[in-house]
């Protein structure tokens, strides 16, 4: 950058590296693409709802998709730091390679940022990952864990679409009546149940009563419960038994991934 700046127009430079140092320091701070509070706020709910499994796994997604960014991060470094060793060995460096040698070097700096962004989102990660085992009494979840939850977090989360329908249009649309149907909820009963919930919600704003989204997610929760055993019966319909997980299959994939686990020992963090 000196080069060009030598080039301008002085008061313009002058300014310019007076602003640049206070706006890079800050720069720093957006190191990463969402804040701690969208990270889980929004990503680890965003399409499953507020199931505890679901979002346990979303982080498992989020910490995967940040360790492979520091994977190849520590590659590219790896690369363009050869690259630099390269240029610093050589005598009476040309403006040329003066110039690449300080784009290698910022280009170095900007990786490490990032990658400093990828270690704080992971740590964010990890405290959302312990945090809802803590608020769901859970020590620890497996695959089976996981699957025996779906049922639950599928019967919510037809409710909860079927809810936000008939807000917005008044009715159910075709998806989310097919949504409920298939685990096993009358598409009647649940557009029955939905539309006492926004009468009696109705109710209370009228009344000034200020309600927050706790409101409509204990209703989802009561719904959830009301309804699940209707998964098992469709289950029953079209299977012939209420359980159509293998465990079997979840053992060996499990000890399929811990034998990977073992051989994969190196780590970018």
């Amino acid at each position: 950058m000196d080069i060009i700046l030598r080039q301008q127009n002085k008061q313009l430079v002058d300014r310019v590296k007076k602003a640049l140092p206070v706006i890079d320091k800050h720069t720093r701070i957006f190191d990463r693409q969402n804040s701690q509070t969208t990270l889980q706020l929004m990503t680890l709910t965003m399409l499953g709802g507020q199931s505890p499994l679901r979002m346990l796994r979303q982080v498992t997604a989020e910490v995967e998709k940040r360790k492979n960014a520091l994977y190849e991060a520590q590659h590219t470094v790896a690369k363009k730091q050869e690259e630099i060793d390269t240029i610093e060995k050589k005598q009476n460096l040309t403006s040329t390679e003066n110039a690449k040698l300080i784009q290698l070097k910022y280009s170095v700096s900007m990786i490490n940022n990032k990658a400093n962004g990828s270690l704080k989102d992971i740590a964010t990660l990890a405290d959302a990952y312990e945090n809802i085992l803590s608020t769901n009494n859970m020590k620890d979840w497996n695959e089976e864990d996981f699957e025996n939850d779906e049922k639950k977090h599928h019967v919510r989360r037809g409710f909860e679409m079927l809810y936000r329908n008939m807000i917005e249009y008044g009715r159910g649309k075709e998806a989310t009546l097919e949504y409920l149907q298939q685990y096993g909820v009358h598409c009647q009963m649940a557009i029955a149940e939905v539309n006492g919930y926004i009468n009696y919600a109705n109710n209370l704003i009228q009344k000034e009563q200020a309600l927050t989204s706790s409101h409509i997610e204990n209703f989802l929760d009561e719904m959830r419960d009301k309804y699940v055993h209707n998964a098992d019966e469709v289950s029953n319909r079209l299977f012939g038994r209420d359980g159509i997980i293998n465990k079997a299959y979840m053992e060996k994939m499990d000890k399929r991934n811990k034998e990977q686990a073992a051989k994969s020992n190196g780590s970018a963090i």
